[in-house]
């Protein structure tokens, strides 16, 4: 089975889209016709969101390079317009929650618009003998650049409220030198350990603000901030917007 994660806008438009616009229509109704023609599953969407299962990966791939073709189409031409496409596939042996998660995030957080797993770009060209895959398009993982990620996102899932958290944290769970874990996710994405950390943890801030009713105190205090102050400055300098506003409009 191929686990496929399209995703539309980044997280803050994400949490703030609650109404459907002229694009989230014509973007809904170009994807499911595209799924469709591929003999997709849906397995889960929403207004931002699709998860979708294929039993087979030339199929996955080429639904994966056709939503990729048509949003330039769907997408409003004005440069005010920031959303953005995300498209992750892997190879999983049944749809499960583990997999989902995965396969999430590699499509939030690695840089590029198209990712595939290394065992995906193996069942592809095993399938089509002569084919090629254009990278200029699509980000091929290798397998050690998955099992470091892999590993990296665990320790990040587990101990990211810790206020003591640290980058030696990491070089030794890992077991690699600062160097490896700078080059390696700077790498797959964009973002140096320091500043992926600290917007891993605003995007857990953000969500907390926005599902529960929590002081910005305590929501710094519970996302690993020293301070409500340092996290609202975080906040605003990251999303162009203070938390206490953020909670005002949103909640």
């Amino acid at each position: 089975m191929f686990l496929m994660v399209i995703e539309v806008s980044d997280y803050m438009s994400r949490v703030e889209a609650s109404q459907y616009t002229i694009f989230t229509q014509k973007f809904h109704s170009s994807v499911s016709k595209t799924i469709q023609k591929h003999n997709g599953v849906i397995r889960k969407a929403d207004n931002n969101h699709y998860a979708v299962t294929f039993n087979d990966v030339s199929s996955a791939m080429q639904c994966a390079l056709d939503v990729q073709y048509k949003f330039k189409y769907v997408t409003p031409k004005h440069k005010s317009f920031s959303r953005q496409l995300k498209i992750a596939l892997i190879e999983s042996a049944d749809y499960n929650a583990k997999a989902l998660a995965k396969c999430l995030e590699y499509c939030e957080f690695i840089k590029d618009q198209l990712v595939i797993s290394s065992r995906v770009k193996a069942e592809y060209l095993e399938q089509n003998t002569h084919a090629k895959i254009d990278k200029t398009l699509v980000r091929v993982l290798k397998e050690k650049e998955e099992h470091f990620f892999n590993g990296f996102m665990d320790y990040l899932e587990t101990h990211w409220g810790r206020d003591d958290l640290s980058i030696h944290h990491f070089i030794k769970a890992l077991n690699i030198t600062y160097g490896q874990l700078f080059w390696r996710l700077t790498r797959l994405t964009g973002l140096t350990p320091r500043k992926f950390i600290k917007r891993f943890r605003l995007h857990k801030g953000m969500l907390i603000l926005h599902r529960q009713r929590l002081s910005i105190t305590e929501v710094a205090k519970r996302i690993g901030f020293k301070s409500a102050t340092h996290f609202s400055d975080s906040f605003l300098e990251t999303y162009g917007i203070r938390p206490s506003r953020y909670v005002q409009q949103h909640t």
